[in-house]
């Protein structure tokens, strides 16, 4: 909710001479590994996760040459391996989970829109669903766009996702720390 009311607040803001983008994106992502270990009772709990396959769909404005906003809606799924010990009972199970997050971006471009290549970096707040529970997070970017004409580009993103982390809660002993999305991803950004 908090999402969509900054994006109606900046869409009222906004000067109209702004230019409009979409971008799809395609690629790879990998979760942040975590284990515990206890003394007593001994007990030892990690999980492994396996990189899978990822996507991302980006709606955005161009404010100036320099700064940007956009929304999106990120997904990846990837193959999870936990692995819980205590005492001499070993316990081990393999799933798949996906992460859902939808995000808002503010984008420092490096290079102004008229340049071939624009390197930018974006930060911003996102709402982020795994294992059945929603966690907010921190979604940061560095990328570059590349002109090919015609109003398009191709685009590179490598992200990273931080948010509460529900697969470690789940273990026992229970794994501390954020979990962490690592995105490398590929696509085309149009401008209107």
């Amino acid at each position: 909710m908090l999402i969509t009311t900054l994006f109606l607040a900046l869409g009222i803001a906004l000067p109209v001479s702004g230019q409009y983008f979409l971008a799809g994106l395609g690629g790879a992502a990998a979760v942040s590994n975590a284990a515990a270990v206890q003394s007593q009772p001994p007990a030892a709990s990690n999980y492994d996760s396996k990189v899978g396959p990822a996507c991302n769909v980006e709606f955005g404005r161009h404010l100036s040459d320099w700064i940007s906003v956009q929304g999106g809606y990120i997904w990846n799924r990837n193959r999870i391996i936990t692995s819980e010990v205590a005492g001499a009972v070993f316990r081990q199970s393999i799933e798949t989970q996906s992460q859902h997050a939808v995000g808002a971006d503010l984008m420092g471009y490096f290079r102004p829109r008229s340049s071939l290549l624009r390197p930018y970096l974006s930060v911003g707040p996102a709402w982020v669903r795994v294992l059945q529970q929603n966690k907010p997070g921190l979604r940061v970017a560095v990328g570059i766009d590349i002109r090919i004409g015609s109003g398009f580009a191709f685009r590179y993103s490598f992200s990273e996702m931080i948010s509460g982390n529900p697969l470690a809660l789940r273990l026992r002993p229970t794994v501390g720390g954020k979990l962490m999305n690592f995105q490398n991803l590929f696509g085309v950004a149009k401008v209107f």
